[in-house]
């Protein structure tokens, strides 16, 4: 693991806690004063006004969004930390292998990008990470380019030079990330949500499995830097949206005005065949909104369970509704609790009926199963302790094996919204979870976050799934199609994406469950002022 000894950002320390605490191999770090070769990464380097307004800009955007500095150098990190860590210093880089068998593999930490010309005895060369989409051809901070050419989102890659070629590389790994309205924030996700797929990586190889990603070639492009109209635009471009997000606050706080007020909508037969444009959304109270609904039948009689989120405790509850027509009667809280409360999946298993909500507020899993239906529920059971982990759900196969899909979110300081993760369930007790090979099987938040259950049509099965995407969460409503599913193999393909078109002042669409009967699904208007019911 090599670096140039500089303040240690908080996605380093992760790999380097990972590496060093990994029984599998030993981590020995090489540390370098500079690096012979080309910068190609996306950080401000020079002297010129336009990098200097960027770093002043950086500067002000940590402390406005309450991101720290770091303020400790790598190595003193390790020799605090790790005191017994193999250390090298290599200030040209020039080095030998600590041994006879010579180093597996040299990951890159640096913002420098290191071809492997240098390298002895490396068997694997060094791999180096990228904090933007292969095809960047621009250069600047991390998610700069992407803010200011209000792209999709933000990529990172794996990539590893070919000895003696500085340009010709061959690709890893990548994944995809949403973008945030600032460049430092979208930094932050961008550099933290990639370190599951360098761990990811690193596993593979010790277990000398092979990667899900085709290793295909790829030419590195010449950067452009930002000149001093890019830097004015972003700037113009990221105060007149805090100028917004200030207003929004105050809307909010004054006046009521509810930015992205989530609803729901009711439909017959199949959504993907439904006019969308004539389904309106079910009329609620001023200060909730409802979202991640639910649909289930008992006794002959259609509920609807729900997150009910109050905009006066800023967490949800799950609610329960009977449907009569088009609208909800009968609306009940039937689980609260003192944390956040969404996505009650609910499901029979023989006689019992079990609801499985999202808890992350109290960082594990819990299923409960009901009393007295559909008021009264008991705590069953409880997996995944002191983990972040979202929007649960089963699937049963058509083998009858029970299979669990949820997001994680590895670190407080990571996204929830861009890994999947899949486990193969022994029994609602959750007492064997066996996780998936490839586990993060999607590292992708254009389509790794579940968006509702498994439904099954003419035989196939599809999982809804959220498109996180232009700086907006749950911004579109993908259809995936499952076409391989085993412990060693997970595949699917995005049938249909479905964007908030349907209706007027419409943000955002990220919820869908269908029935054999009937379909319910959440959309998000700008704000309260837009809902019309």
């Amino acid at each position: 693991m090599i670096s140039v000894d500089a303040p240690i950002q908080h996605w380093q320390q992760r790999i380097i806690k990972w590496s060093v605490e990994n029984q599998s191999f030993e981590t020995v770090f090489l540390s370098m004063e500079k690096a012979p070769t080309r910068d190609i990464t996306s950080y401000t380097t020079g002297f010129s006004v336009s990098a200097k307004l960027l770093n002043l800009q950086a500067a002000l955007e940590r402390k406005l969004l309450n991101i720290p500095k770091p303020d400790v150098n790598i190595s003193d990190f390790i020799r605090d930390n790790y005191p017994k860590a193999f250390c090298i210093d290599v200030p040209d880089l020039k080095i030998k292998s600590h041994d006879d068998q010579g180093f597996e593999v040299i990951l890159n930490l640096s913002d420098i990008f290191l071809s492997d010309d240098p390298i002895y005895k490396s068997r694997n060369g060094i791999w180096n990470i990228l904090f933007s989409d292969l095809d960047q051809r621009k250069h600047g901070p991390i998610g700069f380019w992407e803010i200011l050419d209000a792209q999709e989102g933000i990529g990172a890659s794996l990539i590893k030079a070919n000895k003696g070629n500085y340009d010709h590389c061959e690709l890893l790994s990548a994944c995809f990330f949403n973008r945030a309205w600032s460049m430092t924030e979208t930094a932050k996700i961008v550099t933290e949500g990639a370190v599951s797929m360098v761990l990811k990586e690193l596993g593979a190889l010790f277990k000398r499995s092979q990667s899900k990603y085709p290793k295909t070639a790829y030419n590195l492009p010449t950067k452009e830097y930002p000149g001093f109209r890019n830097v004015l635009r972003y700037l113009r471009r990221f105060y007149f949206r805090l100028g917004a997000k200030t207003l929004e606050k105050l809307g909010d706080k004054f006046l009521g005005i509810r930015p992205e007020k989530w609803s729901l909508f009711l439909g017959t037969g199949e959504f993907e065949t439904s006019s969308l444009e004539k389904i309106r959304p079910i009329p609620m109270p001023k200060d909730e909104f409802w979202a991640d609904p639910f649909l289930f039948e008992h006794h002959g009689t259609d509920y609807v369970f729900f997150e009910n989120y109050s905009y006066r405790t800023k967490k949800g509850k799950i609610s329960c509704a009977r449907i009569e027509g088009t609208t909800l009667v009968d609306i009940k809280d039937v689980l609260v609790t003192d944390y956040h409360l969404s996505f009650p999946f609910i499901f029979r298993d023989g006689k019992d009926i079990y609801l499985m909500p999202e808890t992350s507020g109290n960082k594990r899993l819990e299923l409960y199963r009901a009393v007295h239906f559909p008021v009264y529920w008991e705590l069953y059971s409880t997996a995944f302790e002191g983990e972040l982990v979202a929007d649960p759900f089963f699937y049963t196969d058509e083998e009858n094996q029970r299979w669990l899909f949820l997001n994680k979110q590895m670190d407080a300081s990571a996204p929830m919204n861009s890994e999947l993760h899949i486990y193969k369930v022994d029994s609602l007790k959750l007492e064997t979870l066996v996780p998936h090979q490839n586990n993060p099987v999607l590292i992708d938040a254009r389509v790794a976050r579940n968006g509702g259950g498994v439904f099954t049509k003419g035989g196939i099965s599809y999982r809804p799934s959220q498109r996180n995407v232009d700086g907006i969460y749950g911004r579109a409503l993908n259809i995936n199609q499952i076409k391989k599913l085993s412990l060693e193999e997970y595949e699917e393909e995005v049938k249909t994406v479905y964007y908030p078109t349907f209706a007027k002042h419409l943000m955002a669409i990220h919820h869908l469950h269908q029935t054999e009967k009937a379909f319910v699904f959440d959309a998000a208007y700008l704000n309260s002022l837009n809902l019309k019911t």
